[in-house]
């Protein structure tokens, strides 16, 4: 493998963001037989079937609907597998140059090197790294709106919302989706549909002394 940033599980197939390798693999479990399932390995963004597609360090991947999703962070898109006719398809971004903090629709909408990508409900939630938001997708609609996140690094806000300092992976559970809030050094959870957040404390886990990272 080469780095492998991301991973979903389908049935009894494990479907791999092959970063290193501007591909996306599946591992087949029951016999443990890994291959490329999309992108050429030329590092771009080219839609079309699987094995001609290029992809640019695709790092987030689920599943929603039928489709892999994933975040091609190189080019700050979000991009798709359609599994029934094995072709990829862009829902946001445009190419390596084209990136930035725009709410819209295609093409309007810009992202910047989002990394985490995660399905709730009929749409999917983006760690939007570089502009330290959580953003919704509509992936029907080709649609992005900012939902946390003040597009600054920052912890909170004076008036209590959150904020995040280069966000990165993203789960789902239910209703809340907890955040790998990476210079932040913390994970932060959101219920979706009160908006209330907090972080996930752990207890017993505590700093080492000096000593100790001496020995």
């Amino acid at each position: 493998l080469n780095s492998p940033w991301d991973l979903v599980l389908e049935g009894m197939t494990l479907y791999v963001a092959m970063a290193g390798v501007h591909q996306i693999w599946r591992i087949d479990l029951p016999v443990g037989f890994a291959r490329a399932l999309a992108g050429s390995g030329r590092e771009n963004i080219v839609d079309g079937p699987t094995e001609t597609a290029a992809l640019a360090q695709p790092s987030g991947i689920c599943n929603l609907g039928g489709n892999l999703y994933f975040a091609d962070s190189e080019v700050s898109a979000i991009r798709g597998i359609d599994m029934a006719s094995e072709r990829v398809f862009t829902v946001i971004g445009e190419g390596l140059f084209s990136f930035g903090d725009v709410d819209g629709t295609h093409p309007k909408a810009k992202l910047q090197h989002p990394l985490g990508v995660a399905a709730w409900n009929r749409s999917l939630l983006v760690a939007d790294t570089y502009n330290h938001k959580i953003k919704l997708v509509d992936p029907g609609g080709r649609s992005v709106r900012s939902l946390y996140g003040t597009g600054s690094p920052g912890a909170s806000t004076p008036e209590g919302k959150v904020a995040f300092f280069e966000p990165g992976g993203l789960s789902v559970a239910a209703d809340d989706l907890y955040v790998a809030d990476t210079n932040n050094h913390r994970v932060v959870r959101i219920n979706l549909n009160s908006g209330k957040w907090q972080e996930i404390v752990f207890d017993g886990l505590s700093a080492p002394s000096s000593l100790e990272s001496a020995s």
